[in-house]
């Protein structure tokens, strides 16, 4: 980072400090469908606020997954916007627009001023505050240099919820974008508490029995293209009918077909029920870009995982992005 870089972010952060220590209570929301960085930056940032004073709320949009229940803090997240002070600003975690928060956004009419925190590309910089660094591995590591910002020492409980969201959005640390400032930061979550074992077992080594049939099921519809380059899967409504579980059950599946060997990008299709529409992950590693393709779609992301939403039946919503897919792979392995 370059010295004038540094010297906007430490500009940012004191901004950002002066816009939540100036006396309205502070609420704190992020995405919809929630995701780790997403839930652990959000308490994260919580703690540290509560440990400054600061009147702090989370407000998470329903339902919220069981998998982070066990998080420090999240027994206090409200999920009313009716429960949330008159007046408050309000920091925005880990959305690149506004909308990105879901239907309770247009009732989050309290807010005086908006802290928009986020690392995604093509950010809208729709707050009155843009905290935005795309070249961050996850929020959890840029709530982490707020924190240290604001002179708030690292506890126990704002350790794990940090290590939580960057171990999730680095993908157990198997992305590429796990740079060394996210290990210096998750070393110091381990310094200051918190227990990667348990957290790691919790996150990702206990799925339910229902969990695995469904895994089960979905590696049966495993597709192969591009001479294996591109790899495909699919939750049909059936199988989530079958094993009585929804969307937020399937943490990490999206991951699957892109860790086969000679898979460079991969496609989970999820056939939501009692949904219009099927929802897309796509996950890339290399070259590849699949925040790109997403876009093509509506929707956004990162470089090695994006996703978006087709309103098209299953098969007709495959063929689509399987066509994008190799049109880009196409583009890339020619460069």
């Amino acid at each position: 980072m370059t010295d004038e870089a540094a010297s906007e972010i430490r500009d940012m952060h004191q901004a950002i400090w002066g816009v939540l220590t100036d006396g309205l209570p502070v609420v704190l929301t992020t995405h919809a469908r929630l995701d780790g960085d997403a839930v652990g930056s959000v308490l994260a940032l919580w703690h540290g606020l509560r440990d400054r004073g600061v009147a702090a709320h989370q407000f998470f949009q329903p339902p919220t997954p069981v998998m982070f229940h066990f998080l420090p803090g999240m027994e206090h997240r409200q999920e009313d916007p009716a429960q949330l002070p008159k007046s408050y600003n309000l920091v925005v975690i880990d959305c690149g627009t506004f909308d990105r928060v879901g239907e309770a956004a247009d009732r989050l009419t309290g807010r005086v001023r908006t802290v928009n925190i986020d690392h995604h590309d093509g950010n809208a910089f729709f707050g009155d505050i843009n905290y935005v660094v795309p070249s961050a591995s996850s929020c959890g590591e840029m709530i982490r240099d707020l924190l240290a910002a604001g002179g708030v020492s690292l506890s126990g409980p704002m350790a794990d919820c940090l290590f939580t969201a960057i171990v999730t959005d680095t993908g157990q640390f198997s992305h590429q974008d796990t740079t060394p400032q996210a290990l210096h930061v998750c070393a110091e979550c381990v310094g200051a508490g918190a227990r990667p074992h348990e957290l790691v077992r919790k996150l990702f080594l206990s799925p339910s029995p229902a969990q695995v049939k469904l895994r089960h099921l979905a590696l049966g519809t495993l597709r192969f293209y591009n001479e294996g380059r591109i790899a495909t899967m699919e939750i049909t409504e059936d199988m989530f009918l079958r094993t009585a579980l929804g969307a937020l059950d399937t943490e990490g599946f999206a991951e699957v077909p892109v860790s086969i060997q000679g898979v460079c990008v991969s496609a989970l299709f999820k056939e939501i029920p009692d949904c219009d529409y099927i929802k897309v992950s796509m996950r890339g590693r290399g070259e590849v870009d699949v925040r790109q393709v997403a876009c093509l779609f509506g929707g956004g992301g990162h470089r090695y995982a994006a996703g978006c939403e087709i309103h098209d039946g299953l098969a007709n919503a495959r063929a689509a992005v399987v066509r994008q897919l190799e049109q880009h792979l196409a583009g890339q392995l020619e460069k």
